[in-house]
């Protein structure tokens, strides 16, 4: 996947990312997920969408489940 390296901290960025906005709270960590399994790794999210904690269930459980690296995950959050 195409990535952007951020000035200053010279991480790299996905140019493609699973945008979390309107994803219902009951459904957050199965998408998330999902989208990490299909090859997501940017996640973008925000405090006002109120799903953050199930977004963080979705990542726990790809790590553990060995779908992704948590240092592969860029969250914009």
């Amino acid at each position: 996947m195409a990535t952007v390296t951020l000035k200053g901290s010279n991480q790299q960025m996905p140019l493609v990312g699973f945008g979390l906005w309107k994803i219902p709270n009951e459904k957050t960590a199965d998408t998330v997920y999902a989208a990490l399994k299909a090859g997501y790794r940017l996640l973008d999210g925000a405090g006002d969408y109120g799903n953050e904690k199930e977004a963080g269930e979705g990542l726990a459980r790809a790590i553990k489940d060995g779908v992704v690296k948590r240092e592969e995950v860029c969250k914009l959050m």
